[in-house]
């Protein structure tokens, strides 16, 4: 062999086994290679031991693809999806859309717990936060909402785990038979567009799961436009740098919470299943217990999910929202009440009420993945709520924001983790904080 060849050769890779102890909010078991380094392994549970392949080093840290489970934990499950497998051993799965099918959904409830109790440890700077149990509103068979990518030829279908590429999806165990209907009437001939996103609504009168849906898919062009849409009794909408545009039909769904209904405008959020919804709303009610009259502010308020169930409890309500849409369809589903809906940053609303020396009896806040920010967070006690309510998708944020509210003078009482995405690494938690020298009401009502 040349020099040449010699010295361009890949070297082999390093196969290590290791002990499984740790976890990342991504979902990854943690191992130290010999070296020390810490090693991130997806597919594999703490506890495990494991053959690893090292596929990335960092100064700090490294990752690896699982080639061979050597000692099983007694939680490693037969994945219920045929797209979770990878095509290969030891290869990615072949969907990214969950991380934790391998595990047994009373694991994947304790190892959520465990996230967001080191998180709050870690970041937050809290010595044996709070912590419950954490809730599963379903395992399957929850989502009324899906975003698809499309494959060149067309498919609507998944990204793989930590790549561009798309796989192909034509049944997801995920989807209620609702949304699972509307993704089967869009096919698969998108050629040309960049995502398809499915949403299931309930007509007035028809229950959950009744069979009876509303639905919209939600197109996002590529440089080629839009390709024909299929037929059916489905309204279409464009999304566009002023906002999603209506194509065909009706683009607005109605969700049912509890006994609520909500509309819901295609370029509006709102939770990605009303099962979820609902248990988000009691933990809200509960702790913060209003009574007629009450005074709540309702930030990042969306379409009035927690606003319109406190209204109905007798709160005087005051929701803000920065995005028109969601805020349009808040002041329609909060019409029957005495509410005040405003439409613009949270940030902005809650410099302003605390210049005013406004007050509210109750917050509650419901902020997007980045969180409230110090600032924000630390300034809302200036309005001296009893309680605030801080519901949360991301455990780092909100060890961050909460810090900043118990170093603003409240305190901690409980956070409820809610597993609202079982078999991915998601996980929402609800928070609970009371002012010094009041007190702030257990989560169940």
């Amino acid at each position: 062999m040349s020099s040449s060849a010699s010295s361009t050769a890949r070297a082999p890779a390093q196969r290590h086994e290791l002990e499984l102890h740790g976890l990342t909010h991504a979902g990854e078991a943690v191992g130290r290679l010999p070296n020390g380094k810490a090693c991130f392994v997806a597919g594999a549970i703490p506890g495990e031991r494991v053959l690893v392949e090292v596929t990335e080093q960092r100064k700090r840290w490294a990752r690896a693809r699982l080639v061979a489970v050597l000692l099983p934990s007694a939680d490693r499950v037969e994945p219920p999806c045929p797209y979770y497998g990878s095509e290969e051993p030891g290869g990615p799965p072949r969907c990214g859309g969950c991380a934790l099918q391998h595990v047994a959904p009373t694991r994947q409830a304790a190892m959520k717990r465990r996230i967001v109790t080191e998180q709050l440890e870690r970041i937050g700077r809290f010595a044996d936060p709070p912590v419950d149990q954490t809730r599963v509103p379903a395992t399957q068979g929850y989502r009324e909402q899906a975003r698809f990518a499309v494959t060149s030829e067309g498919q609507l279908g998944f990204r793989r785990r930590g790549g561009h590429d798309v796989v192909a999806i034509d049944r997801c165990l995920l989807l209620t038979d609702e949304t699972q209907r509307l993704r089967e009437l869009a096919g698969d001939a998108w050629i040309g567009v960049d995502e398809v996103t499915v949403r299931a609504g309930q007509p007035a009168g028809e229950p959950p799961g009744s069979g009876s849906a509303q639905g919209v898919w939600i197109v996002s062009p590529g440089a080629e436009g839009v390709p024909p849409v299929p037929d059916g009794d489905v309204g279409v909408a464009l999304t566009s740098p002023r906002g999603p545009l209506a194509l065909r039909g009706e683009t607005t769904v109605t969700k049912r919470v509890g006994d609520a209904m909500y509309r819901v405008s295609a370029g509006s959020f709102f939770q990605s299943g009303t099962l979820g919804a609902a248990v988000l709303v009691d933990l809200v009610r509960g702790a913060a217990a209003v009574q007629p009259g009450d005074t709540v502010l309702d930030l990042y308020a969306g379409v009035g999910l927690f606003a319109r169930a406190l209204a109905a409890d007798g709160a005087l309500v005051t929701a803000v929202e920065a995005d028109p849409s969601a805020a349009g369809d808040a002041r329609q589903n909060l019409v029957e009440y005495d509410a005040d809906v405003r439409t613009g940053p949270a940030e902005a609303a809650v410099a302003e009420m605390a210049a005013a020396h406004r007050w509210f009896d109750v917050v509650v806040l419901d902020p997007p993945r980045r969180g409230a920010g110090a600032e924000t967070t630390a300034r809302l006690a200036e309005l001296e709520p009893r309680t605030v309510v801080y519901v949360a998708c991301d455990p780092a944020a909100l060890a961050r924001d909460a810090r900043a509210l118990v170093d603003a003078g409240l305190t901690l009482v409980t956070v409820t983790p809610v597993d609202l995405f079982a078999h991915t690494a998601a996980i929402e938690a609800v928070a609970v904080f009371a002012r010094h020298g009041g007190t702030a009401t257990p989560m169940e009502r």
